[in-house]
């Protein structure tokens, strides 16, 4: 079913009672991996180190640390990724929209993964499998990752070392609003971390989509 149109623990608590998370509000482990997540902000760089573990972001449940926002609408993120330790090949660093902090929520997200593997994975109903469209695998190296919600419609890009952002294409989803959008880190593995730079991150809010003409 791939509905793709190709064309610091303490300092994470901290910032999750102050707020200041910049363009995120909340800081989380989803799936209680027993190594837990932290994230550490730089405000004056607007720079984001967020550490995960984690099974994966997979199967039909899942395991990785997530910093969200509350949204509704049509919205874009943007950010560059990269990753700082070393780790499996199908580690993690995704821009996520998730229906809810459940083990088997609902999601789609953008994912590069730390071999160099861009995807697009998404679970469209509760406690159901992920479904996956994976590209090339084009190596390790910096990565700049977009997304894209109008309505229902969905579209991403990658960019690798500083390259200019290209469109991988666009997926139908019915996650409705409000979503959590955010980015997520997971180290494919219950017993390591994966440590990931966020740099040069936007979410905005788009305006809502004109009618169409009756």
């Amino acid at each position: 079913m791939r509905k793709l149109s190709l064309v610091c623990l303490v300092a994470a608590a901290a910032f999750a009672q102050t707020g200041k998370l910049g363009s995120f509000t909340n800081s989380d482990d989803v799936g209680a991996p027993p190594i837990k997540g932290m994230v550490q902000f730089d405000a004056s760089s607007g720079q984001y180190k967020i550490t995960g573990s984690g099974a994966d972001i997979w199967g039909k449940a899942d395991q990785f640390h997530y910093v969200w926002v509350e949204m509704s609408g049509n919205f874009a993120v943007t950010t560059t990724a990269k990753f700082l330790t070393e780790g499996i090949g199908h580690r993690k660093a995704v821009i996520m929209l998730r229906k809810s902090l459940d083990t088997d929520s609902p999601f789609v997200h953008l994912a590069i993964h730390g071999d160099g593997t861009p995807s697009v994975q998404f679970r469209n109903t509760k406690g159901d499998d992920t479904n996956t469209v994976d590209f090339p695998i084009e190596g390790p190296g910096t990565w700049k990752l977009k997304l894209v919600r109008k309505d229902t419609t969905i579209t991403v890009w990658i960019g690798k070392d500083g390259a200019p952002l290209r469109e991988l294409g666009n997926t139908t989803n019915q996650l409705g609003s409000p979503v959590l959008v955010g980015l997520g880190v997971s180290s494919h593995t219950q017993q390591a971390i994966n440590t990931v730079l966020f740099s040069d991150v936007s979410v905005e809010q788009l305006p809502a989509t004109a009618a169409a003409p009756q």
